[in-house]
């Protein structure tokens, strides 16, 4: 181990001033030979310095452009409920009008096909035919007699024109 002598030379190695500064100066010159780390250092502060304000600008202008993105997309959003809204109003309309003229087609092929004698409803003919009956048959006879005449008329013309 140390003796105590060995000690005592050491500490006051450590406090003469001649030793103490050749210890200073060298750990000076060892600090001046990383002068680099200095050098990289001062720049980088001001590049980060430089890096911040550049990212702190382009932060707002992100949140800029973002809040002009989100005014355009609800116009476009309300713009585009509303042509939703005509269109299913306008479909609406037009589904109605179809429906309209359906029945107003299958209604005048009905009495078309009723004239014609087409269609029979059972239901419908049973009421008429027991209050028409006698409305029918006055009808009927006025149309047979002057049926009648025609067709006797048409008759002798025809055999006239024969037998000339």
């Amino acid at each position: 181990m140390f003796s105590l002598d060995q000690i005592r030379s050491e500490i006051s190695k450590f406090f003469q001033s001649e030793y103490l500064q050749g210890e200073i100066n060298r750990i000076r010159q060892e600090i001046t030979d990383l002068d680099a780390f200095k050098r990289v250092k001062e720049p980088t502060k001001k590049h980060l310095h430089q890096l911040e304000k550049h990212y702190k600008s382009l932060q707002s202008q992100i949140g800029k452009k973002q809040k002009e993105l989100d005014k355009e997309f609800n116009a476009a959003l309300k713009a585009l409920k509303k042509r939703r809204r005509e269109t299913e109003k306008h479909i609406e309309e037009l589904q109605k009008m179809a429906t309209s003229q359906k029945r107003g087609i299958e209604k005048l092929i009905k009495d078309q096909m009723k004239a014609f004698g087409l269609v029979s409803d059972s239901k419908k003919k049973t009421k008429k035919k027991a209050k028409a009956k006698p409305a029918k048959a006055k009808k009927t006879a006025k149309k047979k007699a002057s049926k009648a005449p025609a067709k006797t008329k048409a008759k002798a013309t025809k055999k006239k024109t024969k037998s000339s």
